[in-house]
């Protein structure tokens, strides 16, 4: 019974070691412990491998600058260096500026997008807080 406790007591210590480990996450495509995977503890534990078997190019240490501040405007959406971070990581991608011209077809196209997804996909305090990202786009693009 003792030796039973004992294999179990390390057993819990190695979980909890292999918790707090980073490994890259082949799925997120970044080093992360077990609690940072965005898919999940379960994908983590079938995807993550040790830092020691990733190539160099496979890690990307910096991020994108579309994803960071510096890539995007402070009225909302991206500026330039967003734009063209985005079109070289998404071959094929033209991401253009914002239009605020009233007849603009791009533009009905945005807001309509936009507004179902601010009503539908975020919390009743991002939609009404005027700072968050999609209602400084939605006024960027004067919807």
């Amino acid at each position: 019974m003792r030796a039973y406790k004992e294999i179990k007591h390390l057993a819990e210590e190695a979980k909890k070691k292999e918790k707090e480990e980073k490994k890259f996450c082949r799925l997120c495509q970044k080093p992360e412990t077990r609690d940072e995977c965005s898919y999940g503890e379960k994908a983590w534990d079938r995807f993550a491998v040790p830092m020691k078997s990733v190539k160099k190019e496979e890690v990307e240490l910096e991020e994108s600058a579309w994803t960071r501040k510096e890539g995007q405007n402070k009225k909302g959406g991206l500026n330039e260096k967003g734009r063209k971070s985005y079109e070289r990581e998404n071959p094929g991608s033209d991401l253009k500026a914002p239009s605020k011209k009233v007849g603009n077809p791009r533009r009905a196209s945005f807001c309509a997008r936009m507004k179902g997804l601010k009503s539908k996909l975020t919390s009743k305090k991002t939609a009404k807080d005027p700072d968050s990202r999609i209602n400084k786009s939605l006024r960027a693009w004067n919807c």
